[in-house]
């Protein structure tokens, strides 16, 4: 399986967010596409990919490959979503302790930046993943 990119991606990352079966106008659309036959060239190389499938009513995602994300219901989440959201709770409340207990040392000073770098790194992981997414 080649490697998706471009149109191609972005077609292919609506089309999993649908519901239902999608008309290849409604893709135009959405997408704001210029022509009809851009769409069909992009949903041919996604179906002769295995990915996408012609129904009665349209196209439709057959085979989700998601390299890095996770699907929960219809949201589509980067994985290391996990991992911000863990070191930042461990931020937070790193912080809610050394204010209440401000008898701190140099290796809590060391645990607070080493806690505040991976935040940083998986909160900017997870914007990047989502805009590119």
């Amino acid at each position: 399986m080649t490697e998706l990119s471009g149109t191609t991606l972005k077609i292919y990352n609506y089309m999993i967010k649908q519901k239902k079966p999608v008309k290849l106008t409604k893709i135009q659309r959405d997408l704001n596409m210029s022509s009809k036959s851009l769409v069909h060239y992009h949903l041919k190389k996604l179906i002769e990919e295995g990915l996408v499938k012609e129904v009665d009513d349209g196209y439709m995602v057959s085979k989700v490959v998601l390299e890095d994300y996770i699907r929960i219901r219809s949201m589509i989440l980067p994985s290391s979503i996990f991992l911000a959201s863990f070191f930042v709770s461990s931020l937070v409340l790193f912080i809610l302790i050394s204010l209440f207990y401000p008898d701190s040392n140099a290796g809590s000073v060391f645990a607070g930046l080493v806690i505040a770098t991976a935040s940083a790194y998986f909160v900017r992981d997870v914007m990047r993943k989502i805009r590119r997414f």
